[in-house]
């Protein structure tokens, strides 16, 4: 038993963080497609150039969607928590 009091949880990542990690993959190959001098890149611009809108498109609908799940999560806490305590008034 205190073995598993003694256990430390996996970190949280959050909520966000599929949507940064989108935006960074987005941002990179954005460099990558229109503004890197490397010569040898110069073979995979189109498609840096793709998966730029990709993945920055994707990013920003990650956000909005996590942003309005979260705020409806919180909303029903929120109504639970009222509903404790009326209950407890009672």
């Amino acid at each position: 038993m205190s073995e598993e009091k003694n256990k430390k949880k996996p970190p949280v990542l959050g909520p966000y963080f599929l949507s940064v990690l989108l935006f960074a993959l987005g941002l990179w190959c954005m460099y990558d497609g229109w503004f890197t001098t490397d010569p040898e890149m110069y073979r995979h611009m189109d498609f840096n150039r793709l998966m730029a809108v990709v993945f920055i498109g994707w990013s920003v609908y990650d956000f909005l969607s996590m942003r309005r799940k979260k705020k409806l999560y919180d909303e029903k806490m929120a109504q639970k928590q009222s509903l404790i305590k009326d209950d407890s008034k009672s």
